[in-house]
């Protein structure tokens, strides 16, 4: 047989059905012994997608993967048909046999390592494949962070062996940035084997160019890893940080207070007594933090820190800014704290107030708010913040709030302050409120002022039996430059609850309107219905 027909067999019988096995596998050992043939290893390559049943593929698919490729002036044709080939195999054993061979060729194809890449993404992988494909990344010289981002997001669920793998590929990273840094602090977890995490740690204290922008993954460790030896490693990792920023200065002050390890408090006290004094700008960084960090010791650290340097207009303002951010977030201790540092500053700052008293409004703890309420009152002034001091008391709930709010403005002139009015009113006409007699006084005597206070009385006149409120109310009523409606005050004439003084005084106004016809029959019509002698219609 000429060799320039073999290629021609090879594609005939192995790419046939038909094809007695015998008589492929000779047709295989015969290419084997022309591989300098041309076109021997290209149509071998291209009837392996095509071969179907299972014995001719496997001894072709061995044949392939053991060739000898550092002769090949071109290897693009035998990684493509293996590519192709691992991407329509169904047997995993195959396909990992395949990833093995490929493997081996990874420094030859630039675009294996893509491949392989793409690979550790996919969730489809057997646990073999899996290792493998991160036993090939990791032979790799060196990798770029987008690689090394990839990798380590795809595996920070993983087993042990693919986490360490994931962390040995982004140790070959020239460099480890923020972001890489990030997505490291999954492999921080406690949960993650201790040998992974040192390994990480003992890589960042090694490095020489540690920034702050490594201390969030650093402070994680020293706040919530269990592990002595894990916090000592970070600890060792923070000195190496220039320069400290606001969030590692506090967890040093943190960890110098806090830290169940004796050795660890005392190292993270000797880096604290070496740091130079907090500046202003620091100690403000500090302060806006409070209501943003969750962890309660780091925040009573905080408080700690800021109260010697209250004194300072800025740094107070910070410390109010931040609680009235988010006032709900401190714990009972906490907010006791906070609030004795800002009260004594209240009185003299305004700002603080509004702030004060607007955090009252996202306080879901009573006793918080009434606390707060408490310290506040006797130190503002009421008129100035009375917008704030009235939606407050629109939307308490708590009556013993209420009532302490309530009577911080009962005081005030609706004259000087018309926004009272409403709100008076508002409680002039709810049944169940305990202010409705203070109410009551208080905007009769300003009834022709407002044209809402009228309705408010007539309502009173109209559903009420509480003889001090009507009576108050009627006197409200009955000023001159006020307009009356007949059937309110035959109301209240006709209402034997109600004492005969203001039953009189309510018959003397109908006959002063004076009554219609129509109403003159009503009248005489409730009269007759009273008792002789009760009212004087004269």
């Amino acid at each position: 047989m000429e060799n320039n027909a073999l290629p021609g067999l090879i594609r005939k019988v192995l790419g046939s059905p038909h094809s007695e096995q015998v008589i492929k596998a000779q047709i295989i050992q015969l290419a084997s012994q022309n591989l300098h043939v041309p076109e021997v290893t290209t149509a071998l390559l291209e009837v392996l997608p095509l071969t179907k049943d299972k014995e001719t593929r496997d001894r072709l698919l061995g044949f392939l993967s053991s060739l000898n490729t550092s002769r090949f002036p071109d290897t693009a044709a035998l990684f493509n048909a293996l590519l192709d080939v691992y991407k329509q195999e169904r047997d995993r054993e195959v396909r990992n046999r395949l990833l093995q061979r490929l493997q081996e060729s990874v420094h030859q194809d630039p675009r294996l390592a893509g491949f392989f890449i793409e690979l550790s993404a996919q969730e489809s992988l057997s646990e073999p494949e899996r290792i493998t494909v991160q036993e090939t990344l990791s032979s790799l010289p060196t990798v770029s962070p987008e690689t090394a981002l990839e990798v380590l997001a795809k595996n920070n669920n993983a087993p042990n062996v693919l986490q360490l793998q994931a962390v040995q590929l982004a140790e070959k990273c020239p460099s480890w940035g923020p972001e890489l840094v990030n997505a490291l602090q999954p492999y921080l977890d406690v949960k993650t084997d201790r040998g992974i995490r040192f390994r990480i740690l003992n890589k960042l204290a090694g490095a020489r160019l540690l920034d702050p922008s490594y201390g969030s993954l650093l402070i994680a460790v020293l706040r919530t890893d269990n592990d002595e030896q894990a916090r000592a490693e970070a600890l060792k990792a923070v000195t190496r940080i220039k320069p400290w920023n606001e969030d590692i200065i506090t967890q040093l002050y943190h960890s110098a207070a806090n830290d169940s390890s004796a050795a660890i408090r005392s190292k993270a006290l000797q880096m604290q007594q070496e740091m130079p004094e907090l500046s202003n700008e620091q100690l403000q960084a500090m302060a806006a933090r409070l209501s943003a960090d969750r962890s309660e010791g780091v925040r009573s650290t905080l408080l700690e820190l800021l109260k010697p340097v209250m004194r300072l207009q800025p740094i107070r303002a910070e410390v109010a800014a931040a609680f009235a951010g988010n006032p709900g977030v401190f714990s009972d201790e906490e907010f006791e704290q906070l609030t004795s540092m800002l009260a004594p500053y209240a009185g003299r700052d305004e700002a603080i107030s509004q702030q004060l008293l607007q955090s009252m409004k996202s306080l879901p703890n009573t006793n918080q708010r009434k606390k707060l309420l408490e310290l506040l009152i006797g130190k503002i002034n009421i008129e100035k913040l009375l917008d704030t001091v009235l939606q407050l008391f629109r939307n308490e709930r708590n009556e013993s709030l209420r009532e302490l709010l309530f009577n911080q403005v009962k005081a005030l002139s609706v004259a000087r302050h018309p926004q009272l009015v409403d709100v008076f009113c508002a409680e002039l006409t709810e049944p169940g409120s305990p202010f409705r007699i203070t109410c009551a006084g208080v905007l009769a005597n300003a009834a022709e002022q407002y044209a809402q206070i009228i309705p408010a009385l007539e309502d009173v006149l109209l559903y009420d039996n509480e003889r001090e409120l009507v009576r108050l109310s009627l006197d409200g009523y009955l000023r001159p430059g006020v307009q009356k409606r007949f059937d309110v005050l035959l109301t209240v004439v006709k209402n034997e609850q109600v004492d005969v003084s203001s039953r009189q005084k309510a018959l003397d106004a109908i006959i002063k309107l004076p009554p219609t016809e129509a109403e003159t029959n009503r009248l005489a019509d409730a009269l007759a219905e009273i008792k002789p002698g009760t009212l004087k219609t004269n």
